[in-house]
């Protein structure tokens, strides 16, 4: 069996880009299609403004939150730059860094900025029935 040459006629002006330049930029529009992506959900995000707590509730989540290793949310005053509430910070109570800081975790937090504090119930797996 003889077999012939393979010949290309060229039908029109048009030559395709070689494989080493269609692969980058293929993996540079998807890395763009994941970074829209990612800050289209962060634009999309919403947090609700929760009402602000006098300095007493915020000390006593603080304290319940030391004395029993509780898990708290927290959301701050600060709002980021297009006025939206930011995600809270979520941490166990570490104590104070100084007189005006609290320490969620590796977090650092003027005591000032604490708007709102939650603090979150679990149940341990060796107590479930």
């Amino acid at each position: 069996m003889k077999r012939t040459k393979k010949e290309f006629t060229p039908y029109n002006e048009y030559h395709d880009r070689p494989f080493e330049l269609k692969w980058a930029t293929a993996f540079a529009l998807g890395e763009l299609q994941e970074g829209i992506e990612a800050s289209d959900e962060y634009s999309k995000r919403a947090f609700e403004r929760l009402p602000q707590q006098t300095t007493e509730e915020i000390e006593e989540y603080l304290e319940q939150s030391l004395k029993n290793n509780q898990v708290l949310e927290i959301q701050l005053n600060t709002l980021d730059d297009f006025g939206r509430v930011q995600p809270p910070i979520v941490g166990v109570f570490e104590g104070m860094s100084s007189m005006e800081y609290v320490k969620i975790g590796h977090t650092h937090i003027l005591f000032e900025e604490i708007r709102h504090i939650k603090s979150h119930e679990f149940t341990k797996w060796s107590s479930l029935d």
